[in-house]
């Protein structure tokens, strides 16, 4: 672990050492390691892609470079390009189960489940102890809508790791899916009180308070959400749906200035501050990326349905929240908000 403390002077020092190229070629691999570790938890893949491509070249056999770099391709959804890796750094080393996980998860993002269960079967044939697997192969069963066996997933992670609090998370949102808004919340409770500090516990548990019809309590949530993350911007917006229902001062207009205006869910943002038009927001959700704009749109839907449903337009509501039910993607909260509206609404969903 590098001795400074923010990710820019970790980046700082090893961009020193990689522009003096002096020393051995370990060190060189080092910094180029460690920066493209910075820039890949700083979401800035195509610098951290980048990185782990000069470790390789340094060292061809370095399967770690090979994973990294697999990650980084699987969330810009370059899959062929991580499943190649991640087949690389198995190659490498059999008996590297990480590996086995990450090219499942790749896998399922392809819709590939044959393969990715495999994966998974393999990982834990190595380590039937691999919290990473249970809950990877939970997550995998989930998006495939085999919530049960999802749950047994998550049930033996927690077995494994009791103080692991994304394991309570996920099967929360298991339960959620399952209409048990009682466990869900006993999981969210936990995975809360091990994790006091966990804005997205916060902003998670709220929204099954918000199903579950406790309105003021969804609203404490999401007002300790975003105590702990002020730049959540789906927060902001959920805190401003849940305030007009339950007849509560707003606050969106005074959180603009700490969201980041300059990407989505922005546009959604100025919508419901009046300032901008519905046909704008689905404008501005189009995106060169087909996943991207699949998911921009769903939430383009369910906001503008969300809005017109405040002004009272319930057909131009219950019209767009059929839209998001029917098309956002599957784990999206506003695809399942989508639904109990429109059940409220007296529509089939």
């Amino acid at each position: 672990m590098l001795p400074i403390v923010s990710s820019e002077e970790r980046i700082a020092v090893c961009t020193q050492i990689i522009e003096a190229a002096k020393g051995p070629k370990t060190s060189l691999a080092w910094a180029y390691r460690n920066r493209a570790h910075e820039y890949f938890r700083n979401r800035e893949f195509d610098r951290a892609i980048a990185d782990y491509s000069q470790v390789i070249q340094l060292y061809p056999d370095d399967r770690y470079a090979y994973i990294g770099r697999a990650s980084a391709n699987c969330f810009k959804r370059s899959l062929d390009e991580a499943i190649a890796d991640y087949d690389r750094a198995i190659d490498l080393d059999q008996s590297d189960g990480l590996a086995y996980v990450g090219r499942a998860g790749a896998f399922v993002q392809k819709d590939d489940f044959e393969h990715a269960f495999s994966d998974y079967a393999r990982a834990l044939e190595l380590n039937p102890s691999d919290v990473r697997a249970y809950l990877s192969r939970g997550s995998a069963y989930r998006t495939k809508g085999d919530i049960d066996r999802a749950i047994a997933d998550f049930d033996r992670a927690i077995q494994i790791s009791p103080t692991y609090k994304y394991a309570y998370f996920q099967r929360g949102g298991a339960y959620v899916e399952k209409g048990d808004f009682d466990h869900a919340l006993a999981d969210y409770d936990e995975g809360v009180r091990l994790d006091p500090k966990d804005a997205r516990g916060y902003r998670s548990r709220a929204m099954v308070k918000l199903r579950a019809g406790s309105l003021a309590q969804s609203l404490d949530d999401l007002d300790q959400s975003l105590e702990f993350d002020p730049k959540d911007a789906y927060a902001a917006l959920w805190r401003d749906i849940v305030a007009r229902r339950d007849n509560r001062p707003r606050r969106l207009a005074e959180r603009v200035a700490q969201l980041d205006m300059a990407k989505w869910p922005a546009p959604v943002v100025h919508l419901f501050l009046g300032e901008t038009t519905p046909e704008a927001v689905l404008a501005a959700a189009e995106n060169s990326d087909s996943h991207l704009q699949k998911g921009q749109i769903c939430e383009a839907n369910f906001y503008t349905g969300e809005l017109a449903l405040q002004q009272g337009s319930k057909e131009d509501a219950a019209r767009l929240f059929s839209l998001a039910a029917s098309d956002c993607p599957k784990g999206f909260i506003e695809r399942s908000a989508a639904k109990d509206e429109l059940k409220s609404l007296g529509a089939n969903p």
